[in-house]
């Protein structure tokens, strides 16, 4: 590696093939991802726990949904070392595979009534592959997008991984088309489609993945000549144990609004409700529409200010605006896709869009995806992923969603004053905007060992 030249900056060329790539296989992933979500709100409490009632068995599925992220945090430390190691493209070609086949063989599951206990155990058991791949996904494709952009872009450029709302619409598509078959036929076979149908999906994300390149950064940083020091898992937490914590009060929040609206809401509003499946489906879709269109508009603001003066703008807006989200809800389904839209909108498109560049600035770059991918999976995993349980848990406990409103403003408040700090810190990757990529790693190198003592038990 030593002999090779230092990898020149990216053409615009190669950074037009790099968002293309990066859209299309953010978006598959998430169509994969998010499907899990809507067909545990609507069809797994009868398919795989029929012998609870309708409540539990939302409970239940749920909570096979929650396994996804607690396998993140396990899949970000293994893919996020193997990202730091071998390189960001290598370890998402890698996380391409392992989620397109768990996806695949999720609409192969035989019912509870064909094969019993084996049927929750086996979705529990793919359900974890899922997240573990997305564990490390995530970060690798923003980090390729953030470590080939300049300053002026590196927050819209990072954002692009939240575009992948493009693959909620794809999967609430899919659902509402296949859910106007008769209702056994639906439970029986046609829940399964959209998630077969996502092997097409995942054959073009690997062949667009292939022309990605690897990131000008960390070619230079593993050069023998620049010798840049490489944090061992147990050091990266010493030295970045800061901005972990702040990025997850952070991720923490916008993660719960996420899932509380794509998630718990549709059950909601279909179960509680009873609103007519279908037209919830369809509002949902259009919302996601609307926040695609936001998230890139969000990061271009960012780039034009701060990150913390959108990111502090969405949070404060998920504080007013929580409580008169859910009294939306009782305005029928016009007002769920007002509520939806807005808060999707003005809410989560400025918390999310600047998240990677923000995240990936707190870490040199051959720590910098475990870094990454810790940064979210650790709040995806505490606090995001149980939030359609737990929302669901305070709805049955209280009767009302003020409870589930509270809980919402509480983690906004918090995630307030995180980003007020984090916003503030110096970024790592100001350091690679030099004329040279190995000077660039230099300087990175320098960094590293001042902020850790001359780097002791770095492996």
């Amino acid at each position: 590696m030593g002999s090779q030249p230092p990898n020149p900056p990216a053409t615009t060329a190669d950074r037009r093939r790099l968002v293309v790539a990066g859209l299309a296989t953010s978006t598959i992933e998430f169509y994969d991802f998010m499907l899990y979500g809507t067909m545990a709100a609507l069809v797994f409490n009868q398919v795989f726990f029929p012998s609870y009632s309708p409540a539990t068995g939302t409970l239940a599925a749920f909570a096979t949904f929650a396994v996804g992220f607690v396998a993140r945090p396990i899949g970000s430390i293994v893919l996020g070392r193997i990202g730091d190691r071998v390189g960001r493209k290598k370890t998402v070609m890698l996380t391409l595979l392992m989620m397109g086949g768990a996806t695949v063989a999720i609409g192969l599951i035989p019912s509870f009534e064909s094969i019993g206990i084996a049927a929750p155990l086996i979705l529990v058991t793919l359900r974890f592959i899922q997240g573990f791949a997305l564990g490390g996904e995530v970060a690798g494709v923003a980090l390729l997008l953030v470590e080939h952009s300049g300053k002026s872009t590196r927050n819209l450029l990072g954002s692009i991984v939240h575009m992948g709302a493009l693959g909620l619409i794809l999967s609430s598509v899919a659902t509402s088309f296949f859910s106007h078959i008769s209702g056994d036929a639906f439970l029986d076979w046609g829940w399964r489609i959209p998630f077969l149908l996502s092997a097409v999906l995942f054959g073009l994300s690997f062949w667009l993945r292939r022309s990605i390149s690897d990131s000008p950064q960390f070619i230079a940083s593993n050069t023998d000549s620049v010798q840049q020091p490489r944090l061992s898992l147990s050091a990266t937490f010493v030295r970045y144990w800061q901005p972990i914590l702040l990025a997850t009060g952070i991720t923490g929040a916008g993660g719960v609004v996420y899932y509380t609206v794509f998630t718990y809401s549709v059950g909601y509003a279909t179960g509680s409700l009873g609103y007519d499946r279908n037209s919830i489906l369809n509002a949902l879709i259009v919302a996601a529409l609307l926040y695609t269109i936001a998230v890139p508009f969000a990061g271009w603001l960012a780039d034009r200010s701060s990150a913390r003066t959108v990111v502090l703008f969405g949070l404060t807006f998920s504080i007013v605006f929580v409580y008169p989200f859910f009294l939306l809800f009782e305005a029928g389904p016009i007002g769920v896709f007002v509520a939806m839209s807005v808060y999707l909108c003005f809410t989560m498109a400025p918390v999310n869009a600047p998240q990677f560049a923000l995240y990936a600035g707190q870490f040199p770059a051959l720590s910098r995806y475990t870094g990454t991918a810790l940064s979210q999976a650790i709040p995806a995993a505490a606090i995001a992923g149980t939030a359609p349980f737990v929302a669901q848990y305070l709805l049955g406990v209280t009767g009302s969603n003020t409870s589930v409103a509270w809980y919402i403003a509480f983690l906004s408040v918090i995630a307030l004053g995180c980003i007020s700090v984090l916003g503030g810190r110096p970024s790592h990757l100001d350091d690679d905007l030099t004329a040279s990529p190995v000077s660039a790693a230099r300087a990175n190198s320098r960094r590293v060992r001042i902020e850790s003592g001359e780097a002791d038990g770095i492996a």
